[in-house]
């Protein structure tokens, strides 16, 4: 029995940002106060001032910029901005995410006619206003009509840049594989470049209000069952990974993960054998679009038909957004997944 939810209850966060991006401006929301009490360390009380500290440096730094300022990028190329940027193009769809949640929408991006009508992750949010720059390479005619003032680009090797064409339109920054895995880190280094700090902080500490409440309220209900997510590339290929959002007991939802779930947080291929020895509770499987097909062949599988979770009806469905760890897809799948086992 598979269950998919196509529509979720995106909460007061999603609703916030939505707002934020469609406005193009920032209100501001209170942050709930931790309360204190005797039993607590010095330890903790200075990593909550620490914590306090990084917030008021951002958000003072963000004031402080002003121009021409130089951002230094993951490439350690100085790049001199002359104003604060409005016209923004970005290759990499993450980075069009970490804007999103910045209050700031891109003119332009690769591959947007594609994200725009299949990417779930957007589903809330006005995405349509946004250039299609090609599907795989960038289309540097379009791009130099479109005039941006900077451009986002995301390198998988910073020691062998491709930057070259791109330059001649209008100044690179360029970002690595950090920003690529750690969606609070691409916050925070693109709020450098749009001068969005103090927005950052605020949209990672409301992410991290929302996995503290989702994850109290989830340990109190799945106590000692298990859950896996993985990812449906092929047919009998099916990829995992630790999702520190989804697993963390400390700072994600806390989910328990059955023995034999790999610990790296980059996507490592599984076998179905591996998975039936786990036989977890709950599976949430991100199927991309198109590959409808390869799901439905699964379920007709004998060996998968067996497993505990399957029998119980707990699969799920998601869209593709939920293999990616980038900000917008991590917030669809937290909330997907909440939502899936809050309505058990």
């Amino acid at each position: 029995m598979k269950k998919s939810l196509t529509m979720i209850t995106i909460g007061a966060l999603s609703f916030s940002l939505l707002a934020g991006c469609q406005s193009q401006s920032t209100t501001e929301d209170s942050l709930a106060e931790a309360t204190t009490t005797t039993e607590e360390t010095a330890s903790d009380t200075q990593t909550q001032v620490s914590e306090k500290e990084t917030i008021k440096d951002s958000q003072e730094e963000a004031s402080s910029i002003t121009y021409p300022y130089v951002y230094t990028d993951a490439a350690g190329r100085e790049v001199t901005i002359e104003n604060e940027p409005v016209n923004i193009a970005v290759d990499y769809l993450p980075l069009w995410e970490t804007l999103v949640m910045l209050d700031v929408m891109p003119i332009a991006a690769t591959g947007a006619e594609n994200y725009i009508a299949t990417w779930d992750a957007f589903e809330g949010y006005d995405v349509s206003s946004v250039t299609d720059l090609g599907a795989s390479e960038v289309n540097l005619e379009l791009l130099a009509q479109l005039q941006p003032d900077i451009i986002l680009d995301q390198s998988y090797d910073i020691s062998n840049l491709d930057i070259e064409n791109l330059e001649k339109v209008a100044p690179v920054a360029v970002f690595g594989n950090d920003t690529k895995m750690d969606w609070r880190l691409s916050l925070r280094e693109v709020a450098k470049v749009v001068n969005k700090q103090d927005k950052a902080e605020e949209v990672i500490a409301e992410v991290d209000e929302k996995l503290a409440n989702d994850r109290e309220k989830l340990s109190k209900e799945y106590e000692g069952q298990t859950v896996i997510q993985f990812s449906l590339m092929g047919e009998d290929k099916y990829y995992c990974a630790y999702r520190p959002d989804l697993y963390d007991k400390e700072t994600g939802l806390g989910l328990n993960l059955p023995e034999g779930y790999t610990t790296s947080e980059t996507y490592e291929q599984v076998s179905m054998e591996a998975i039936v020895q786990m036989n977890p509770d709950y599976i949430f499987v991100n199927v991309f679009d198109g590959d409808e097909a390869l799901f439905e062949a699964l379920e007709q599988n004998s060996v998968w038909q067996s497993l505990k979770a399957v029998k119980d009806g707990h699969v799920y469905r998601l869209d593709g957004s939920g293999h990616a760890a980038s900000p917008l897809a991590t917030l669809y799948t937290v909330n997907f997944i909440t939502e899936a086992l809050s309505a058990e």
